[in-house]
């Protein structure tokens, strides 16, 4: 019975530290950020995006539209498959930012 219990226990705790520190491992910094903008710069749909006035200002101070920008996968931004997937993604939050910002 106290075998059980100290497996219970031991569990608990690797169950605890894992649950502490596994949002660390995957949390964007500005590094993400600043790696995934400088890659989608090369790219007119991304150029067209910066070209308006009120999306810029959202992906450049905005942190829910940076987090998206951060969270993309830098080795499948150059496939045109997530491109689009990437590009849909960006236009629907920075459409929702402006929506918001409007009412």
């Amino acid at each position: 019975m106290k075998l059980l219990f100290y497996v219970l226990m031991l569990g608990f705790i690797i169950f605890l530290n894992i649950g502490l520190f596994l949002p660390f491992i995957f949390s964007v910094d500005e590094d993400d950020i600043g790696k995934n903008i400088k890659r989608l710069k090369k790219y007119n749909w991304f150029q067209e995006l910066l070209g308006d006035k009120g999306y810029k200002q959202l992906i450049i101070h905005d942190k829910d539209v940076r987090k998206v920008i951060g969270k993309l996968d830098d080795k499948k931004i150059d496939k045109k498959f997530f491109q689009n997937r990437y590009r849909k993604k960006l236009q629907n939050i920075l459409q929702q930012k402006s929506n918001n910002n409007f009412v």
